[in-house]
């Protein structure tokens, strides 16, 4: 009879957990703050694709990025040809395109950005890009709404112009989607985050797509290799006889 017992037990199915989402929305924000504070250096590897009206652009990377205001991107062309270098502080904008051997040099806002890759994102959106945090609201939003959606937690904050909406993981406190609402609520940037593994102690997604809908842009990080708060060295010294273009 007890080993029947066993085998009866052991042929039940198991009860699948299913965990409550009672946390509050200044709760689940702390935590996903916790876990992006925990990343103080990134290097990584791996492709990036630039997709446009005019078409689409596939290359590889190397990155370097140190918290809060140094990111330096090597960027690859087919068979790996070495095709430029960005690189982004808090006061300045650099791109050496190593192709024509000129250097553009100006400020890390929104319009330098937008001119060159046709991006609207700032200087602080792109380094959480990497990281998978997207944007963080800022201090003139409100909170306008909190629900738990398939087992996600859904925040919304009222900004000046619309809403930010965030869906975040319950367990792991990775942003999983981001989406910046206009007015008329339709999307005017979709942050999406996916292949989430633990690096180094942190949960890190390793695919990172942001979508530009109205502008029909889209960038799409995908990681092969990836290593958080080592030394990272993001400096980068322009050629001697590259042809520097100054826009600050």
């Amino acid at each position: 009879m007890f080993i029947a017992l066993l085998i009866v037990g052991g042929c039940a199915p198991s009860a699948k957990v299913v965990r409550e989402r009672t946390l509050s929305a200044a709760d689940v924000m702390s935590r996903v703050y916790a876990r992006g504070s925990a990343v103080s250096s990134l290097q990584g590897n791996g492709s990036i694709t630039i997709e446009s009206p005019d078409g689409s652009a596939s290359g590889s990377f190397d990155l370097s990025l140190k918290k809060p205001d140094s990111l330096l991107v090597d960027l690859h062309g087919p068979f790996g040809f070495h095709v430029g270098t960005l690189m982004l502080s808090r006061n300045r904008f650099l791109f050496y395109n190593r192709m024509e051997n000129t250097a553009l040099i100006g400020r890390p806002d929104g319009q330098t950005l937008n001119s060159l890759f046709r991006l609207h994102m700032e200087f602080d959106e792109i380094l959480r890009s990497f990281t998978g945090e997207f944007a963080a609201p800022r201090a003139t939003d409100s909170l306008e709404g909190e629900s738990v959606e398939n087992d996600s937690y859904v925040i919304r904050f009222r900004t000046e112009r619309g809403t930010r909406e965030y869906h975040i993981d319950g367990d792991e406190f990775v942003v999983e989607s981001y989406r910046l609402l206009d007015s008329a609520g339709k999307p005017t940037v979709t942050g999406i985050a996916s292949n989430t593994e633990e690096i180094d102690g942190v949960e890190m997604p390793k695919l990172v797509r942001v979508i530009f809908p109205k502008e029909r842009r889209a960038v799409t990080i995908a990681y092969d290799d990836l290593a958080l708060n080592t030394p990272v060295v993001c400096s980068f010294t322009v050629p001697k006889q590259a042809e520097v273009i100054d826009r600050q």
